[in-house]
């Protein structure tokens, strides 16, 4: 048998009763779940974590991206923003830099922070995207930078 009872601090209150009787808990019994239709997993606070890969737009041309992300419990995430040549665009330089940004619901937010590796005048680039509700492992936006325009990448 439960006893319930709620303590309100610094009153010296107490609300419940201390010996319920039968007739003073309520019962109700609860269907069991419904384990035959599997459910995704709703986008919690390390939805951005690990490794995507995919690809970018700017002035180069199409670029090879790999974001390896970690996403603290506030919603901070830190990462390393990997750049490579595309097999369609053998031109474009390699590099790498730090990144910093936020993530609310499945809105992602990544800031240029510091270089790793780079190469000629390449700048920073921000991101700014979605995680798909359909699909969690799929994040695509736009690329904040001059002559820039979309990036789409999975987690691997």
């Amino acid at each position: 048998m439960a006893i319930a009872s709620v303590g309100l601090f610094g009153s010296g209150c107490m609300i419940g009763n201390l010996n319920p009787t039968s007739d003073d808990v309520p019962t109700r019994e609860l269907p069991p779940p419904d384990l035959s239709t599997p459910t995704r997993p709703s986008l919690t606070s390390d939805s951005v974590n690990g490794t995507w890969e995919g690809t970018y737009t700017c002035n180069q041309g199409l670029t090879r991206l790999r974001l390896t992300l970690v996403q603290r419990s506030t919603g901070t995430v830190t990462g390393i923003f990997r750049f490579s040549p595309d097999s369609s665009n053998p031109t474009a330089l390699s590099g790498a830099y730090t990144v910093r940004g936020t993530v609310i619901g499945s809105s992602v937010r990544l800031n240029g922070d510091n270089w790793i590796s780079r190469p000629g005048d390449y700048v920073m680039v921000s991101l700014s995207g979605r995680i798909s509700s359909a699909n969690p492992d799929q994040l695509q936006g736009t690329v904040i930078g001059s002559g820039c325009s979309t990036f789409s990448v999975q987690r691997r």
